[in-house]
């Protein structure tokens, strides 16, 4: 015997704004688990992140549908009064994106059209929802690689002034985890200061692929019998150009957001190698390094715990960035080159990536400057292993061969420790 399907899950309840209005598609009578399983949280994540973009598109477009005739100056006018209506109720919180509207574009032209009438169905006139998403995200994407660039920026400032004070503050060096060489606590953060800045110019180079305007692509081919004035929309929205093929277009969806977490990505492996250090650091064994207490956790059974968690979630962090940049490549892998509903699918791994980027960046930021270091530690720490090499070197300087010398040494230095060790 067949079972009766479940009911909808409270989040499907739609608002009365919805209910009354058709989806941009039609879509009567759509089945509430089909919609829950389509839309997934691409409204949520339109509601939250993507809608002042959307609406800084639309913006553009309707001024575009002025300059060709499409929309008298009046209902331009009106359009932008609405947008900017939408754009005051979403920063305070009052213009929720609901589920059965699928996404921010069908709200925005809802609230118009149910406010200001028939100007709201002229908005979306040479256009698709396949190029309202991509220039929102794209827009989106060109903000995030902005920021990170300026965080990177500043990251790698503070970390290299803050070297400075730590250039003769003594430090063993590690190699696999083990005592290597002398060093210092400022060539060591130094190292990192000059990774952080190498990533700029990576963000600035996708920044310049980023920089291309797809609005007026439509689903990927373009509109016969309308000539839309790109040119106008992309200087309106701040893109450098127009990314004239309609069809590369929509085949760059994805494959830009993957470019953009690409070039994130070295910031971020940074961060967790740094949260690893960090780590190891700040162990009581070894007691190297500090930060103040504002910066640490504590444990709900052992009163005396001072925990580093921000590290150890910045090293985890480093991997799940890695597998959202991932879920994105192998999303994209295999799709032919028209619009495919798995794009979808890579919008909400995209905005999770960005904001984990962003998020260790900014942390680090204050972090930082507040590192302290304990000489006391550090020098004690700087034992003779730490040296061996300087000996090799010293002998190669007299004249003996590298090879000669090397085992010399070697030999030397565990004759000592044996001795040591007898005498106790």
């Amino acid at each position: 015997l067949s079972r009766p399907l479940p009911s909808p899950p409270a989040p499907l309840a739609r608002s009365k704004r919805a209910v009354t209005m058709a989806k941009l598609w039609g879509g009567a009578g759509l089945h509430p688990l089909v919609e829950a399983y389509t839309v997934g949280e691409d409204y949520r994540i339109d509601g939250q992140f993507m809608l002042p973009y959307d609406l800084k598109a639309s913006e553009a477009h309707a001024l575009g549908l002025v300059k060709i005739g499409v929309l008298t100056e009046a209902e331009g006018k009106t359009l932008q009064k609405a947008l900017h209506e939408i754009g005051d109720l979403w920063k305070a919180g009052k213009f929720p994106v609901e589920r059965s509207q699928e996404d921010g574009h069908t709200a925005i032209e809802q609230y118009i059209t149910e406010k200001y009438g028939e100007v709201g169905k002229k908005i979306h006139t040479g256009r698709s929802r396949n190029d309202q998403s991509l220039t929102m995200i794209r827009l989106f994407a060109l903000d995030k690689v902005r920021e990170v660039r300026r965080l990177v920026g500043e990251l790698a400032s503070v970390a290299e002034t803050k070297a400075k004070t730590f250039d003769a503050v003594p430090m063993p060096g590690y190699t696999h985890m083990q005592r290597a060489m002398p060093t210092t606590v400022g060539r060591w953060l130094g190292a990192f200061a000059c990774g952080w800045r190498d990533v700029e110019p990576m963000l600035t180079a996708a920044e310049k692929v980023l920089d291309q305007n797809p609005l007026g692509s439509a689903a990927g081919f373009g509109i016969n019998g309308l000539t839309l004035d790109r040119e106008t929309t992309a200087k309106h929205m701040g893109f450098s150009k127009v990314q004239e093929n309609p069809m590369y277009c929509g085949l760059s969806r994805g494959m830009f957001e993957n470019i953009s977490l690409q070039a994130m990505s070295f910031a971020v492996v940074l961060c967790s190698r740094f949260a690893t250090d960090m780590m190891m650091f700040t162990q009581q064994e070894s007691s190297f390094l500090k930060l103040p207490d504002c910066f640490v956790t504590g444990s709900s059974i052992m009163p005396q715990k001072k925990n580093y968690d921000l590290f150890e979630i910045m090293r985890a962090n480093g991997k799940v960035f890695g597998s959202l940049q991932m879920q994105i490549q192998e999303t994209i892998i295999g799709l032919g080159a028209g619009y495919h509903r798995d794009l979808q699918c890579t919008k909400k791994a995209f905005v999770e990536a960005c904001e984990l980027c962003t998020t260790s960046l900014g942390l680090l930021i204050e972090a930082i400057p507040q590192l302290e270091a304990r000489e006391d530690k550090l020098k004690a720490a700087m034992t003779e292993d730490l040296f061996v090499t300087d000996e090799v070197y010293k002998k190669v300087a007299g004249g003996k061969p590298f090879r000669e010398a090397y085992a010399e040494a070697k030999s030397e230095f565990f004759d000592r420790q044996a001795k040591k060790a007898k005498t106790g």
